[in-house]
């Protein structure tokens, strides 16, 4: 799966997340769904937008996807996240 956002690229293939850009210094990140602490979708609010993080057991990096309205609200960025979710059942819902 591979979502293409306005500020970066999340991606997974089903074992691993990538996520691209989204000002994080050009670097990517890359998360095994084994290692996945939480997954968090936040809608924004006032001060922020909305974004999806991935945070990972022992990394000091979380992988941070920074959305548009239009892109938390769409079903491509819905789907990926049910099939991380998924593929994790460590995660909590």
């Amino acid at each position: 799966m591979e979502v293409v956002c306005e500020k970066g690229v999340v991606t997974f293939d089903g074992r691993v997340v990538e996520v691209f850009g989204f000002g994080r210094q050009d670097f990517s990140i890359r998360i095994h769904v084994a290692t996945l602490e939480t997954l968090k979708v936040n809608p924004g609010g006032r001060f922020s937008g909305p974004f999806v993080n991935f945070k990972a057991r022992n990394m000091k990096i979380d992988g941070m996807a920074v959305l548009t309205e239009q892109e938390a609200a769409g079903p491509e960025i819905a789907a990926l996240i049910a099939a991380v979710r998924a593929a994790a059942p460590q995660l909590e819902a």
